[in-house]
């Protein structure tokens, strides 16, 4: 009897098993079933205007460095180094286009960089002024396209063209121009040291005047050197002491053919403090010191002709020696002046006249038309002066003063190779003697 009540014990404990696992198994497929019949529920209807979605920041793009940085993180760039702007001067030979002989000369190159605030198109400016003695003395050019137009002084001028902001870091030796010490007047011959400056400016203010404020305002970059050079050429102020010494020969020898011609020293005074007085009169606006000079050195003369006879061949010949541009026509002019009698000129005068045009070296041509000068011709010839030096005889004397100034600049400083454009300069500075005499 208690062995079948233990065997119904078994039987009972896995028939409520089974019935617990039904129920469980029941249970999930219910909330199954459930939860796919249960449907999604609808958002809510808008109110009002729906807010539009928000718009994406502006990135700016990337440089090309950031771009690379990105693209090869490895690598490490610097910039380069910024050069500064130089420049260098050296001895070369030049071919003379006319003769085809070589000639001594100057090249002239710079190098670095240059920087710029925006988009510019640069002009360089090259100048040279003579530092021998310690201060600088402005250096002259020969040739109108050298000619700075305000002081004479030379100035070279060359482009390097477009330059895109913020500049070139660096440039290589370029060369900018090339100029034959012909070409120069310095102040004084033989061994001289110049200064060569360079400035870096806009091509827009490039055409100034080199002693125009904005030209150095405006300046990009600047560069000097100094540069040793011989020159041959005799310089202003050599020219200035010879046309001091030529104008106490003239007296002189006015003097020394009335003493010839007339056996009267006392009748080339009027004449010759006349001509004196013209002469100074062409100084005015140039150095104090330099007039002052120079009518000391005309009374000396005049006062030493006075009471010393002069040999008319001595002082033609040293006349001729300082090479003084128009001096010898004026002192024929004057002994032309002395000779005349009475608005005519003797016969025996001629004579001694004609013999004084030689020893100059004056044709007779010249010796003519000064004879033919009387105060009815004398304004026919100033008018033919006055045209080939493009003056008007109408204008002021300060303005007649500073044209005639100008044109002895210009045409003093040139001295060609050429008889024909020699002849063309004399012609023009015997114009401007003629008429800073009449109208000064």
């Amino acid at each position: 009897m208690p062995l079948h009540r233990s065997g119904m014990n078994v039987y009972a404990y896995i028939a409520a098993t089974l019935v617990l696992a039904g129920v469980g198994i029941y249970l999930y497929l219910w909330r199954k079933d459930k939860a796919e019949e249960t449907p999604t529920p609808r958002p809510p209807p808008p109110r009002g205007n729906p807010r539009p979605p928000p718009t994406p920041k502006h990135v700016p793009p990337k440089s090309a460095e950031q771009v690379f940085k990105d693209t090869f993180p490895g690598m490490r760039v610097a910039p380069l180094p910024r050069k500064p702007f130089c420049i260098r001067a050296e001895s070369c030979q030049l071919r003379d286009g006319k003769t085809g002989e070589m000639q001594p000369g100057l090249r002239i190159d710079v190098s670095g960089g240059i920087e710029v605030a925006e988009d510019l198109t640069v002009d360089l400016i090259i100048t040279l002024e003579d530092i021998t003695e310690g201060g600088a003395q402005p250096v002259y050019a020969t040739l109108d396209r050298y000619q700075d137009e305000q002081t004479g002084q030379f100035v070279l001028r060359s482009s390097i063209g477009r330059v895109a902001k913020p500049g070139r870091p660096d440039a290589a030796w370029n060369s900018v121009g090339v100029m034959p010490f012909t070409n120069i007047r310095a102040p004084k011959s033989g061994g001289r040291t110049l200064r060569v400056s360079c400035l870096a400016v806009p091509s827009t203010i490039s055409g100034l005047t080199v002693v125009d404020a904005r030209l150095r305002a405006g300046m990009l970059a600047a560069a000097t050197v100094n540069f040793d050079v011989m020159l041959v050429r005799k310089g202003y102020v050599e020219q200035r002491f010879a046309r001091q010494n030529a104008a106490g020969l003239v007296v002189c020898l006015g003097v020394a053919f009335a003493v010839h011609a007339f056996r009267d020293v006392y009748r080339a005074e009027p004449y010759v403090r006349g001509w004196m007085a013209r002469h100074l009169a062409q100084m005015k606006g140039e150095d104090e010191s330099l007039v002052a000079q120079t009518r000391v050195a005309i009374e000396a003369a005049f006062v030493m002709a006075r009471e010393k006879r002069a040999d008319l061949r001595v002082v033609c010949r040293e006349l001729l020696a300082y090479e003084v541009p128009g001096m010898p026509q004026e002192a024929l002019g004057l002994c032309v002046e002395i000779g005349r009698v009475e608005e005519r000129i003797p016969a025996d005068v001629m004579i001694e006249l004609k013999a004084v045009c030689r020893e100059l070296g004056l044709g007779l041509d010249e010796l003519n038309r000064h004879a033919a000068i009387g105060s009815e011709g004398r304004v026919d010839d100033d008018q033919e002066c006055a045209t080939l030096l493009g003056l008007d005889l109408g204008w002021d004397s300060k303005r007649i003063r500073r044209h005639l100034l100008d044109q002895f600049m210009k045409w003093n400083s040139r001295h060609p190779k050429d008889a024909t454009e020699r002849e063309k300069i004399t012609r023009r500075l015997e114009a401007i003697a003629k008429l800073r005499q009449r109208y000064l």
